[in-house]
């Protein structure tokens, strides 16, 4: 009885602190969404002129009409002010949103999550760091058509496909999309990728394969029904479905985790959103339906576990690489300062060798001349002296012979 009671608080305490988790999700998306759309406002109020200043300025005089023309804002919309090349992120969701029919479906594959920028004719992609993974040619506009645009897709990278598939977009061309609602950010990409197929194919002048992942609205429950039963998502199982994600479908772009944007594996559907998904779906064996809050933050604890420990990793292959190469940097100082020593020392052996056949020479010619064998003419006629030996006749140049005998 004492341990029955005991897992019933346990499963208590777990219910109540994912209603208060829930409940604090729910008021920062309605935060958010009230701050998101007073931006806008703002926004559309200064295109539109609200306060009246045009007609002011126009009763003006022309001079002073000069002088009253308000200084350039900086653009809003630009999407690295501040936060250059930094992703959306999501979080776990939590409970049942009040009202599941505000938030599209988007199904992700399983792949490296990046940011594909086009403009002034190149293509650069970032990793969640914000640093360059890769550099391309593509056909996205400000790459290879209309260089002076910009395009900024948040993609996932799969690489055994060697494809990015779009989850969403920041810019697409002429059209700046961060501060547009999702519903509107969705339809503009799917239009835009309906007229430009090229990008599903690689070309001479798109070097990856661009693909729109499709998105479902939770206002058609068919179609909604239809994607969670079918297994495997994607032809092939290819790609690979990685989870669920859900998008608010009034939220803006913004950089970092956001309540608007959620997530849940497809196992996880039937226990937190009541829905059913296909029994090919399996579930793990430490996942337990009725502690779904439970198994969110030991799945944090564990990725966080996995991060530090990948980062450990990089610091020592980090570490090694420098070591590495100034062991490297030494060997070779060490090898020079060796070659320059045997140099050395062959210039200082051959020096040595000329000496002493110098001295040798010198020594030979003063006995040869004490033994009388050869013969001193210092006529100041005779331009050269002749050596006489037995067996050899030299002839030497008279300037070469010693005059200390003369």
């Amino acid at each position: 009885m004492a341990s029955s009671s005991k897992s019933g608080s346990n499963y208590k305490e777990l219910y109540k602190l994912s209603v208060d988790l829930g409940e604090h999700q729910k008021q920062r998306q309605l935060q958010l969404l009230n701050e998101q759309k007073q931006r806008r406002q703002l926004q559309q109020d200064e295109f539109r002129d609200v306060t009246g200043e045009e007609e002011e300025k126009e009763k003006l005089p022309p001079k002073q009409q000069q002088s009253k023309q308000p200084k350039p804002k900086s653009d809003k919309n630009n999407t690295n002010r501040g936060h250059q090349h930094k992703l959306q992120l999501s979080e776990w969701l939590r409970q049942r949103p009040e009202n599941l029919c505000d938030w599209f479906l988007l199904p992700c594959p399983v792949g490296k999550r990046c940011l594909v920028v086009a403009t002034y004719g190149k293509t650069r992609v970032y990793n969640k760091a914000g640093r360059t993974i890769m550099r391309l040619r593509t056909q996205l506009p400000g790459d290879w058509s209309a260089q002076r645009s910009r395009t900024v897709l948040d993609c996932v990278y799969v690489q055994e496909l060697d494809t990015f598939y779009v989850l969403d977009a920041l810019a697409f061309g002429q059209q700046r999309l961060q501060e547009c609602e999702a519903s509107f950010r969705f339809y503009w990409l799917q239009s835009r990728f309906a007229e430009s197929v090229y990008l599903n194919e690689v070309s001479e002048h798109n070097d990856k394969a661009f693909k729109l992942l499709p998105y479902y609205d939770f206002e058609d429950a068919v179609a909604i029904d239809q994607a969670l039963q079918r297994y495997p998502l994607w032809d092939n199982n290819q790609p690979r479905l990685d989870g669920m994600l859900f998008y608010h479908k009034e939220a803006s772009y913004v950089y970092g985790n956001t309540p608007l944007v959620c997530w849940l594996f497809a196992f996880m559907l039937p226990d937190v959103l009541g829905l059913p998904v296909s029994s090919e779906y399996k579930r793990p064996e430490e996942y337990n339906g009725q502690a779904v809050l439970k198994y969110m933050n030991e799945f944090d604890k564990k990725l966080q576990t996995q991060r530090m420990a990948y980062r450990k990793q990089s610091w020592r292959r980090t570490e090694q690489t420098a070591q590495s190469k100034s062991d490297a940097t030494v060997d070779a100082a060490v090898e020079h300062m060796d070659e320059a020593v045997e140099h050395m020392d062959a210039a200082e052996e051959e020096e040595e060798e000329d000496e002493f056949l110098e001295l040798r020479d010198l020594i030979d010619r003063e006995r040869r001349l004490e033994l009388g064998e050869l013969d001193m003419d210092c006529s100041p006629d005779i331009k050269t002296a002749t050596t006489t030996t037995t067996s050899t006749i030299t002839t030497v140049p008279a300037t070469a012979v010693p005059h200390s005998n003369c």
